[in-house]
């Protein structure tokens, strides 16, 4: 369970787990299309594309925003 966290999963074993799953993202030749895959869903759980929920979240506001003025009302 390398890319999705058991429940009750403490803090501490989160970070561990999650930076072992982002280090395998960050060799991984689709990490691009897992991470817009997971953005277009949305996936709300796990590490997808190198992020976690969070920083999907941000990533998804942070497009959205881009996509907004730049005058785009879709985002994949």
């Amino acid at each position: 369970m390398l890319f999705f966290g058991p429940d009750g999963e403490r803090q501490p074993e989160r970070e561990t787990r999650e930076r072992k799953a982002k280090a395998i993202c960050a060799q991984c030749p689709v990490r691009t299309e897992c991470l817009d895959y997971a953005l277009s869903r949305p996936e709300k759980y796990g590490v997808w594309g190198g992020l976690n929920e969070d920083e999907r979240a941000s990533e998804r506001r942070r497009r959205m925003r881009r996509a907004a003025s730049a005058g785009i009302t879709a985002v994949a």
